[in-house]
């Protein structure tokens, strides 16, 4: 994912504190802001406050403005989290208190004045920016009069307590009023621009693909191409049955958008039926260009997945080394299934491996075990050298592999739902016992490591292998560990499972359906775009303020 820098995403997305925790702070944090503010002009300026003021300020300009403006925020803009709006204010409350401080260091009257405005500005911009990128710009009127909210209230205060004695002609007055309305409208023109700019290179409002990120909204994104991916399926049977469903498709991009839910879907809807029947979702190597633009094409993926008719032969697990990338694969009397890995790689071209093996045959999965949140940014091309060395990797592997001698085979299995999915596969052949497990994140978490760890002594060998799931964007920024508990009971299960099995392979393409192919540059480009031509705006824009005000 980092090498097309769609982790831009995850950096807009945090878990804000409940309302519990908010409130309780907003009224408390008001209290000490107001206590530090008047200890500071109580020592860094010729004023004597009083200290019966502390409380007045603490009410009026540090608690009452962000109360007013949290409730506001949510029940004038259409399912505006309420969480969210407190924590809007609870930030624009440390800006005050932040500019308080500047401002108890004011060398005389007239810069004071500025650094007062300067601050009802700043909270003024911060408020537009901010419901812009979570709610888009189409909505932008109504942010400019919601967003006033705030600075209007600390406007009030600051005129209750100290404007009206400063000595100001009227001029200065309007002057200061409409610089906030100047920079208002400043900012909303570069966003507004910023967004026509990326709208013609991709057809896509930057901003309604953010806010609707932020929201976990589901949503089609009108680009991509036709195309009829192959869908590949690995059955394991033992009186039950293991449905595993590779599609060629990548799980992406994000969120609702797209096909970022698909392995949850695929998932779901392989497990909701028969107690005996489980299944699971397998990531092949593929980039980002292979995402779905439309999520409903998930059942266009389902209705591919096949019943391949089982054998009740394998070989041992194989395993290789070439340095670069790694290959584990068994041998089934038709058929090769073959997990790979390399370190310092996130995703494969899709021509890399396949360009010329027929996926009725081959079962190629990439394990994606990089950690979660410091994974590789690094994408092989198709037709690259390092992309040939590879491949030769590969063919060599499965000439090896197609020589390897057939046993019979036995297999037990185990997905567990939870918070996040854990599947967890037992083979014993040959008197070579393999774990296999695999979880429903994008990557993995140390503990899974520890976990895998743990296991290598009572198996020959343990694999590992993620879905590269993009379904949470909110798990993606903050996840640091997974459900080990419930991939223990997975593998314990998995374990008594174990008996005489059957295994098959099957491949079937799906019916049309939309891929995001090289849409998919334009879009992240984009974005990309928008994050560094805003910032570039915003300092600008501050940086002439300053000068605006103060000289």
């Amino acid at each position: 994912m980092g090498a097309d820098n769609v982790d831009v995403f995850q950096r807009l997305v945090f878990s804000v504190p409940p309302l519990r925790v908010q409130l309780p702070a907003l009224a408390g944090l008001s209290a000490v802001y107001s206590l530090v503010a008047f200890a500071a002009f109580s020592s860094f300026t010729p004023l004597s406050p009083e200290p019966s003021s502390v409380l007045p300020v603490a009410v009026l300009l540090f608690l009452f403005p962000f109360l007013f403006a949290g409730e506001l925020f949510h029940r004038v803009l259409p399912r505006y989290p309420r969480s969210w709006s407190f924590f809007l204010a609870l930030v624009n409350q440390f800006v005050v208190f932040v500019y308080a401080l500047v401002l108890s260091g004011a060398n005389n009257v007239g810069n004071a004045w500025s650094i007062v405005w300067l601050l009802f500005i700043t909270v003024y911009l911060i408020n537009i920016l901010v419901l812009v990128v979570s709610t888009g710009i189409d909505r932008y009127k109504r942010i400019l009069v919601v967003s006033l909210a705030e600075p209007a209230a600390l406007i009030a205060a600051f005129y209750a307590f100290a404007g009206g004695d400063l000595g100001f002609s009227t001029y200065r007055h309007v002057f200061a009023f409409a610089s906030l309305l100047i920079a208002a409208a400043f900012l909303v023109s570069v966003l507004l621009v910023v967004d026509y700019l990326i709208r013609t290179n991709t057809d896509v409002s930057a901003f309604a693909l953010t806010s609707g990120i932020l929201r976990n909204d589901r949503e089609s994104l009108d680009l991509g191409v036709e195309a009829e991916p192959v869908v590949q399926t690995l059955a394991v049977d033992n009186g039950a049955r293991l449905t595993l469903a590779a599609p060629w498709v990548h799980p992406g991009p994000l969120g609702g958008f797209g096909g970022g839910q698909l392995s949850g879907n695929v998932i779901d809807a392989l497990n909701d039926g028969d107690d005996d029947e489980r299944g699971f979702f397998l990531h092949v190597p593929c980039t980002h260009k292979e995402d779905l633009s439309n999520p409903s094409d998930a059942e266009k993926i389902l209705e591919a997945v096949d019943e391949p008719e089982g054998v009740g032969r394998a070989s041992r697990l194989l395993h290789e080394d070439y340095g670069e990338i790694e290959f584990y694969g068994r041998r089934l009397d038709d058929g090769q299934v073959v997990f790979l890995h390399a370190e310092g790689i996130d995703d494969y071209d899709t021509g890399v491996f396949m360009r010329d093996v027929d996926e009725a045959e081959v079962l190629l999965v990439d394990l994606h075990k990089h950690d979660v949140q410091d994974g590789p940014t690094k994408e092989v091309q198709y037709g690259s050298s390092e992309a040939d060395r590879l491949k030769r990797h590969f063919d060599d592997f499965r000439s090896r592999l197609a020589e390897a001698p057939l046993h019979g085979y036995r297999a037990g299995f185990e997905v567990r739902r939870a918070d996040q999915d854990v599947a967890a596969i037992v083979e014993s052949v040959d008197g070579q016992d393999v774990l296999t497990m695999g979880i429903d994140t994008n990557g993995v978490t140390p503990d899974v490591r520890e976990l895998e760890a743990t296991h290598r002594g009572e198996f020959d060998e343990v694999l590992v292998f993620s879905t590269d799931t993009h379904a949470s964007i909110y798990e993606l920024a903050n996840i640091s560990r997974s459900n080990v508990a419930a991939l223990e009971a997975a593998i314990a299960d998995a374990i008594d499972d174990v008996s005489p099995a059957t295994v098959g392979l099957a491949s079937r393409t799906t019916r049309p359906l939309k891929l995001l192919k090289n849409d998919y540059n334009g879009l992240v480009f984009s974005v990309n775009i928008l994050i560094r031509l805003t910032i570039i705006a915003l300092a600008a824009l501050y940086t002439l303020l300053v000068l605006w005000l103060f000289f």
